[in-house]
């Protein structure tokens, strides 16, 4: 037991390091000690989630294409391209990875599968070449991320309430291309939603129930015919009935 609280102790430390040197600009550095942490405390919060941030930040820096993990010359289909941006975007999403990479890391894995989708449907690689590395001294910090291509522009999303079936909650999501081509987070649970987008069911209105007098009556005709009552006593079975029921 001292042993697991002693790596799970130096885990935590080495997550943070990793935090520091992000921050600091040394992407490899931080993906170095959080895979470290990794291996000391497998089972420990986020730390799967922040290595997969800073593989998506680090490999940015190649192409758009490798965010994805899009080999040179493969040609994936649609389909495969969103099952791995559904894949990337619930591990690195904010709400799962508390780390500081976890949002740009997201912002990059939209933006590539926005790439790789129109490359798929052109028929060819649209995505920029890798980005030259240039060899800097250890102590000489990098940029955090890749700036993308000064013509990019990134199209409207339009608010849309959403309903979700598993949690059972209606919201106003941001809805662009890539949403409809290949679907969201859930903003209230973890479940992916895919369009087409659902609304939310109207309220069930449930069937008035009768007044207990209306209720009493008809028991207690139903009882004086079962017995074989002539119509006077049975009258006077359902108005005792009556009464009883006011009273």
């Amino acid at each position: 037991m001292a042993r697991y609280e002693y790596e799970r102790e130096q885990a935590e430390k080495a997550c943070r390091y990793a935090e520091e040197l992000f921050l600091a600009g040394n992407i490899r550095g931080a993906h170095c000690h959080a895979s470290k942490a990794k291996r000391l405390c497998p089972s420990l919060p986020g730390v799967a989630n922040a290595i997969a941030a800073y593989e998506v930040h680090d490999a940015a820096g190649r192409s758009w294409r490798a965010v994805l993990g899009i080999r040179a010359g493969d040609a994936p289909t649609q389909d495969a391209i969103k099952k791995e941006y559904r894949r990337l975007s619930l591990l690195v999403h904010p709400d799962k990875a508390r780390c500081a990479a976890a949002e740009g890391a997201f912002k990059l894995v939209r933006r590539a599968c926005e790439e790789a989708l129109s490359s798929a449907a052109s028929g060819r690689d649209t995505s920029p070449p890798p980005v030259p590395r240039a060899s800097a001294p250890p102590n000489v910090p990098r940029a955090a991320a890749p700036s993308p291509p000064p013509m990019y522009y990134a199209p409207p999303r339009e608010p849309v309430l959403i309903y979700c079936p598993s949690c059972k909650n209606e919201y106003a999501a941001k809805i662009g291309r890539l949403e409809q081509q290949a679907g969201m987070k859930c903003a209230r649970c973890p479940v992916w939603l895919s369009p087409p987008w659902q609304k939310k069911p109207p309220a069930r209105k449930e069937p008035t129930a009768a007044p207990v007098n209306v209720l009493v009556r008809t028991a207690a005709r139903a009882h004086a015919v079962s017995k074989g009552w002539d119509q006077i006593d049975a009258l006077r079975f359902v108005r005792c009935a009556f009464e009883v029921t006011e009273y």
